[in-house]
């Protein structure tokens, strides 16, 4: 695939240069080209780990309902709860 840029903003054209140090390479289009394939794994990480706070935060919830359920129920009630668990 042949991708082309022309710019003329001297920016654009430092941000390329330093990827090209970044990325030890002499040639705008391989900077270029690792940069992108950079930012490609740094957002699939970035969706799992998204996913995996979503997880978390919904299980965080669902163990506090736990914790205010157990806080309202009474002694007698929860060991005859662990004894029915145990036969």
């Amino acid at each position: 695939m042949l991708i082309k840029i022309k710019t003329n903003d001297p920016l654009f054209e430092q941000k390329i240069e330093l990827l090209k140090l970044q990325y030890k390479t002499g040639a705008a289009s391989k900077a270029a080209r690792k940069a992108i394939e950079n930012f490609y794994e740094i957002e699939r990480r970035c969706e799992l780990l998204a996913a995996q706070n979503e997880s978390m935060s919904a299980e965080i919830d669902r163990l506090r309902e736990l914790m205010k359920l157990m806080e309202s129920t009474s002694i007698s009630t929860r060991i005859a709860h662990l004894r029915s668990l145990r036969s």
